[in-house]
């Protein structure tokens, strides 16, 4: 059941909900005994029984904790005991990143460039740790009063060395389809790369003021298919052909032709200004799509659509019982 305001949990009152994703509900709450105000990330109570969601959540409880960086939001407990699993975050006064470009359509040159710089590094870091976002999109990155962008929700961020705990053609926490790089739209588990491609589309985006991939009316497994096998429009002519370039390579389909780090990816936004489309010479993308690649998306969409019924069933199923039980 949700959370209600006013409620105690432990020593943190809820003071009103933030947001609702997947698997999980946040919540602004205050620390009563710092004073201090938090978000507490909670899980999907209704899927707590399900192995595989649980296991997400304590993976992403554990890289949480273990990140700090100015551009990344912080776990602000250290596992104390609890009356239940969730998640102490810093609390951040910000905007998300996806409603400052639906109030202003697009970026500028430089507002994108910085915002840019700050995620490449915060992305070096967390690739440093061994770890990998792989969902990285602009309702995952906040932007502060300053400038400061900050990335948050590390829900299906993976560790490298850890284990599957999906099969890999039928899970439907692999990203957000417009943000996907085609490896992961593959069924593979991605890596650095994989959160390069990402912050790619977000520079396009940022500049274009709508992602390269998907339209109004797009289902997600349209969107996927774009990401295989279409080109993306040309960015507005004011775009430096060096940031173009930069653009570009961080979303060449092949992950060998991308950056392979994001220092490396870093060093060229802190010099675009000074590098030109000489400096980006690519082969010709090549189509993605391997075969069978349409009936495994076809499973990935039922695997989708199947996952949100079972939801639908274990609400009704829990409303049904709390009613029962009046």
């Amino acid at each position: 059941m949700p959370h209600q305001v006013g409620e105690r949990i432990d020593h943190y009152e809820i003071l009103q909900p933030l947001g609702e994703g997947g698997f999980a509900s946040t919540y602004l709450a205050r620390d009563e005994r710092s004073g201090q105000q938090v978000v507490l990330k909670w899980p999907d109570e209704s899927l707590l029984g399900d192995q595989t969601v649980f296991e997400h959540f304590r993976r992403e409880m554990a890289i949480t904790r273990r990140l700090r960086h100015p551009n990344i939001q912080a776990a602000v407990d250290e596992g104390e005991s609890r009356s239940a699993p969730y998640l102490i975050l810093e609390y951040i006064e910000g905007t998300p990143l996806h409603r400052l470009l639906r109030e202003r359509g697009k970026l500028s040159v430089e507002e994108t460039v910085a915002i840019a710089r700050q995620l490449a590094s915060a992305l070096a870091y967390i690739h440093e740790q061994q770890v990998y976002h792989r969902d990285l999109k602009p309702e995952n990155v906040l932007v502060t009063p300053d400038g400061t962008a900050k990335i948050i929700d590390f829900g299906i961020a993976l560790m490298q060395g850890a284990r599957r705990m999906t099969w890999r053609w039928l899970t439907n926490a692999t990203g957000t389809p417009a943000y996907m790089a085609p490896e992961q739209i593959q069924g593979k588990r991605g890596d650095a790369r994989t959160d390069i491609y990402a912050l790619g589309i977000m520079m396009y985006e940022m500049l274009k003021g709508r992602a390269p991939y998907g339209r109004p009316g797009d289902d997600p497994l349209a969107v996927m298919q774009q990401h295989l096998s279409a080109l993306p429009d040309a960015l507005p002519g004011n775009v430096p052909p060096g940031l173009a370039g930069i653009i570009a390579k961080a979303m060449r389909r092949n992950p060998d032709e991308r950056y392979q780090s994001a220092e490396e990816l870093l060093a060229d936004l802190d010099r675009y200004e000074q590098l030109t489309a000489a400096d980006f010479q690519f082969p010709e993308e090549r189509d993605e799509r391997v075969p069978n690649a349409d009936r495994r998306l076809i499973l990935l969409g039922l695997a989708m659509a199947g996952g949100f019924i079972a939801l639908v069933a274990v609400v009704i199923g829990v409303v049904v019982l709390v009613q029962s039980l009046r």
